[in-house]
């Protein structure tokens, strides 16, 4: 998927190969066979690094749309935009509320997690409701006026 994801990006950057090596994010002698290598697992960490870089991939995006959904366009949906900032902020987050916490951390079980999955989302949710009728004044009056 992440050959899709590559291919959707340059697409919607409008760039090449052939621009990603003269522009020096590959080198011009492993521009033939890219997509390949890339299907097959053969970059090296940095190629594939540089290629990420240069179009703004983010991998946390990225690697959600590999797990979670079923296509690279899935990349570009808010959805996933805002799944990735939410999971970051509670990888900044959790830590330092665990510090202060007794005791060892255990991982916690996965219907706990989908409870909580739940309650985030529902959250998100009435904040995007909120947001809507904050824009459209409410209601459906925007329709009438």
């Amino acid at each position: 998927m992440y050959a899709a994801l590559i291919k959707e990006q340059m697409q919607l950057r409008h760039t090449s190969l052939r621009k990603m090596a003269d522009e020096g994010v590959l080198k011009r002698s492993r521009r033939a066979g890219f997509f390949e290598r890339l299907e097959a697992g053969s970059l090296t960490i940095d190629e594939f690094q540089r290629v990420l870089v240069h179009l703004e991939i983010d991998p946390i995006r990225a690697g959600l749309v590999l797990l979670c959904y079923n296509s690279a366009s899935s990349y570009e949906d808010p959805c996933c935009e805002t799944t990735a900032l939410v999971a970051v902020a509670l990888a900044a987050r959790l830590p330092s509320e665990l510090a202060a916490c007794e005791g060892q951390f255990e991982t916690i079980r996965q219907s706990l997690c989908d409870t909580i999955a739940k309650k985030t989302s529902s959250a998100i949710a009435k904040h995007h409701m909120s947001l809507e009728n904050r824009h459209n004044g409410g209601g459906f009056e925007h329709a009438y006026a």
